[in-house]
């Protein structure tokens, strides 16, 4: 059974067995006129000792003849096999993910804690975009750049994993500054795609101001991005465990009482709000798809 699919011109398919038809009843027919008219001058002997060229055509001929038609009308219809290489365009659009570093994502208020809940929802976010770029933005009380907008799942992977307050270094979280570093990377970016910032956080910010976030948001908006916000944690809190010297303690403030961190939605739904995307509560129950 033959696919059509490979074949270039398939209305020429019936030319396979048409050509070399027509081709054999012309040489036929050729032949017997041929042979007529060479009766007309004389017997057979005496038109092979007159003129032996015109008894001698070989037999092969109109084999030769009807398979060169067979194999033209073939190749006519073009016939395709083996692998063919095409470059497919999908849509994506540019994502920076700035992502909450600072030890209050330590906090045990979601299984197994807030950051470890932050990756997985980050890995199903990726794996619901596939044709997306991403970029990486580490934050607490400063931002940093782990990675700009690229398709190397490799090395996504890589910062992902090994995010940890130790990578940030300083304390606090700065939910501005993330939102600021992930213009200035938009900024860069020559691609015509579509563009959104996601800031993943507990959204526990003591010292900074509304209108600060609210500013670098609709900085975004001028720069045709989107900003979605998705929160981790609890009203409840939960304390932030410390290791120290290969014992777990739990984190105190100056004055010796133990820190109790608790998840505040104020600065990231006025982020999403001013940045025209969509604030993801965490008691959503697929957070990633409903970044999507």
């Amino acid at each position: 059974m033959i696919d059509l699919r490979n074949v270039a011109w398939p209305w020429a398919l019936p030319l396979v067995v048409i050509l070399p038809l027509i081709t054999a009843w012309m040489i036929v027919k050729a032949k017997r006129v041929r042979a007529a008219r060479l009766s007309r001058l004389g017997t057979p002997a005496m038109i092979a000792r007159l003129a032996p060229s015109a008894t001698a055509a070989s037999r092969w001929q109109p084999v030769r003849l009807t398979a060169a038609m067979l194999f033209l009308a073939i190749a006519f219809a073009g016939p395709r096999w083996g692998a063919e290489r095409t470059i497919v365009k999908q849509p994506g659009i540019d994502v920076v993910l700035a992502l909450d570093a600072s030890s209050s994502m330590l906090a045990r208020d979601e299984r197994p804690d807030r950051l470890t809940s932050m990756k997985q929802v980050v890995s199903r976010l990726r794996e619901l975009s596939p044709n997306d770029r991403f970029a990486l933005v580490a934050f607490a009380g400063r931002s940093y750049v782990l990675s700009p907008v690229t398709i190397d799942d490799g090395a996504l992977n890589l910062f992902i994993e090994n995010l940890d307050p130790t990578v940030v270094g300083q304390s606090g979280s700065s939910i501005a500054s993330a939102i600021a570093q992930s213009n200035n990377l938009l900024a860069l970016s020559k691609s015509g795609a579509e563009r959104a910032i996601v800031v993943m956080s507990d959204g526990e910010a003591f010292e900074e101001a509304e209108e600060t976030v609210v500013n670098e948001a609709r900085r975004a908006v001028d720069l045709g991005a989107s900003v979605i916000t998705v929160g981790f944690g609890t009203p409840e809190g939960a304390t932030i465990p410390v290791t120290e010297r290969g014992v777990v303690t739990q984190k105190r403030d100056q004055g010796g009482a133990v820190v109790v961190s608790r998840y505040n939605p104020d600065l990231l739904r006025a982020a999403a709000g001013a940045g025209r995307g969509v604030f993801v509560p965490p008691t959503e129950p697929d957070r990633a798809a409903s970044v999507r």
